[in-house]
């Protein structure tokens, strides 16, 4: 018993109070204390909708669009469908033109850098459609600076000039690579890229060579869905999960259509990270920022192609709500890639979009007012 409580309790008796309603008293207050000290205490595992422990007050800021309308800083017709996003060590970003079969290249306010670098496809009677890609911080991979992922079922890696090259042909086999990163695996570096037609993560080495097909799997996701993004945090690879349409060329969008599981980078699993609930074709992957959510490094944020909301998990996977604009969750139509930790941009987050049925593209950043 506190010290306060003692002397509560010496009061009401000295007062004359009857020792039965004196302690009744004392565990209602009890009660009420615990509630006010656990209800909105760091990663206890409630939702923090309900206790406003993420912020209503979040900002959408548009740099870039490919046309007006938006209210973006910049106009750039070559941003159509942006797609995945990296960060070189200079602070530019690298972003997937999934429609115009480039990536094109921006500050961190939006300026252009240089002129867009082709993604070439494997065919020039289709386009390569890039999707994921990834800044290459290893010895590995030939010196490519940079490894895309397409739809179209190639890995394209660049170094310098104006076009990628071609790493990887797997089109012949209907091979779709929706997400892209790389791991260290016992002192090797590899390329893990989510092929969602098949649902499988397939494996590269250094030279490209494909070692392992469907190398990372869990036999607990139902079937009809299959990878559909990877990223690596801190050594372990965060894997969403979208369903397919009968095609198993795009996702089925939906309330609940969505699960997250971890790995290591040698395919063991380490745990189911989320499951449905407010998943909805999940594709975006990143840690909050310090302070970004008043809840410290350890947030993780998945964002939600199908609708266009931002999930906060704490680091064990317990859900601690949506961002939110006012009182409703915070939607950026099309959203695809998040990105955080960007040297010099305080706690930003960065986006990437394809607005209108994957019609436009959009880059931008939120951030707590």
């Amino acid at each position: 018993m506190t010290t306060s409580f003692k002397k509560m309790l010496a009061a009401r008796l000295t007062a004359g109070t009857h020792p039965g309603n004196v302690y009744s008293g004392m565990a209602v207050m009890l009660v009420m204390l615990l509630m006010m000290v656990t209800s909105c205490r760091r990663f206890d595992g409630h939702d923090c909708n309900d206790c406003d422990c993420l912020s209503k007050d979040y900002k959408q800021t548009n740099l870039v669009a490919d046309t007006a309308g938006f209210g973006a800083a910049h106009i750039d017709q070559n941003l159509l469908n942006a797609w995945g996003l990296a960060v070189g060590p200079t602070g530019a970003f690298w972003i997937s033109s999934n429609g115009t079969d480039q990536s094109v290249i921006y500050d961190k306010d939006g300026n252009t850098l240089r002129a867009p670098v082709r993604i070439p496809a494997f065919s020039e009677k289709g386009g390569s459609a890039p999707s994921g890609v990834v800044f290459n911080n290893t010895n590995s991979f030939g010196g490519a600076h940079f490894i895309f992922a397409t739809e179209s079922g190639t890995i394209v890696a660049w170094t310098s000039g104006d076009s990628g090259v071609i790493k990887v042909d797997r089109s012949r086999t209907n091979a779709v690579y929706k997400g892209i990163t790389i791991a260290n695996d016992n002192g090797s570096f590899y390329i893990y890229a989510t092929n969602f037609h098949d649902g499988t993560v397939d494996i590269y080495d250094s030279a490209f060579n494909l070692i392992v097909y469907n190398g990372i799997h869990d036999p607990n996701i139902p079937a009809g869905f299959a990878p559909f993004n990877i990223k690596n945090i801190d050594g372990l690879l965060y894997i969403t999960y979208a369903k397919q349409k009968p095609d198993k060329h795009d996702d089925q969008a939906g309330p609940g259509n969505g699960y997250v599981d971890v790995f290591k980078p040698d395919g063991s699993f380490v745990r189911r990270f989320a499951s449905q609930g407010t998943l909805n074709s999940p594709w975006g992957i990143t840690e909050g920022c310090t302070g970004f959510a008043g809840l410290g490094d350890d947030v993780i944020l998945i964002g939600n192609f199908g609708d266009g909301r931002i999930n906060a998990y704490n680091e064990n996977g317990t859900f601690l709500g949506q961002l939110k604009k006012g009182n409703a969750p915070l939607q950026i139509d099309g959203l695809w890639a998040l990105e955080s930790h960007v040297t010099g941009a305080g706690n930003k987050i960065f986006f990437t979009a394809g607005p209108n049925g994957e019609s436009h593209g959009l880059f931008g950043y939120i951030q707590k007012n």
